[in-house]
């Protein structure tokens, strides 16, 4: 996979606009996530149908009877753990040391997760055939992109669709917070940031191996960026 509009893409990816308000329309998407009856889906469901407004910052704000979703990628992750897999979040809070997790915390957590059954609380997935919605993705920021953040954490919430035969390149759907709209994104056009669902690209340099880049705006829009991409599944 090369890195093609890198310029661009550096200059979209570093910014961060908040966004305004976000109605109940977040949870009417034209392409509804599995339903899967999984602790960790549990909680984005509820998430989608209690949002009334949500934006993205770098603060964890959340009032669930009103409705109100404040949080950037990694606040959402931790506040999605804390409540389906204690154990997991844990484990990511003694990583960080410092009382809020970064996207960097979830992918070094995972990455030095064992690949088979686990008696711990987190399990690395290897392989994008095992990849089920509830499952989590996160990527260190790859070096061609200048920002402060430390990378991206969202959750798969579809199986991943395979787009070639050799199995190098995945459709995924997943849930995260973000201001920069993915691919056939719920936020998008409306100037919406915070939660919501959008499809992303991820690619593979070895057919059965792990993500080693991923396209963020998925299909439309062919801007790749070169990192490793670490799944993984609260063990629960």
């Amino acid at each position: 996979m090369n890195v093609r509009g890198t310029l661009a893409a550096i200059a979209v990816l570093a910014a961060a606009v908040a966004g305004t308000a976000a109605s109940s329309a977040l949870a009417q998407n034209a392409h509804p996530p599995a339903r899967a009856k999984q602790p960790v889906m549990e909680v984005i469901h509820r998430i989608e149908q209690r949002v009334r407004t949500t934006r993205y910052v770098h603060v964890t704000r959340v009032d669930e009877r009103a409705g109100r979703y404040e949080f950037d990628c990694s606040g959402m992750a931790a506040w999605v753990l804390s409540r389906a897999a204690p154990a997991a979040h844990a484990a990511v809070m003694r990583h960080n040391g410092r009382g809020r997790p970064v996207a960097r915390d979830y992918h070094d957590v995972i990455t030095a997760a064992p690949k088979n059954h686990s008696r711990g609380p987190w399990l690395r997935v290897a392989r994008m055939a095992d990849v089920r919605p509830g499952d989590i993705i996160a990527w260190r920021k790859p070096a061609t992109v200048m920002s402060q953040n430390t990378g991206h954490v969202a959750f798969v919430v579809a199986p991943p669709q395979r787009l070639d035969r050799a199995g190098h390149r995945y459709l995924v759907r997943i849930a995260d917070a973000t201001s920069i709209p993915h691919g056939d994104d719920t936020r998008a056009g409306r100037k919406l940031s915070g939660f919501g669902y959008g499809t992303m690209l991820l690619y593979l340099d070895e057919p059965h191996g792990e993500p080693t880049g991923f396209g963020w705006f998925g299909l439309p829009k062919r801007v790749d960026f070169r990192t490793h991409v670490a799944i993984g599944r609260a063990v629960l």
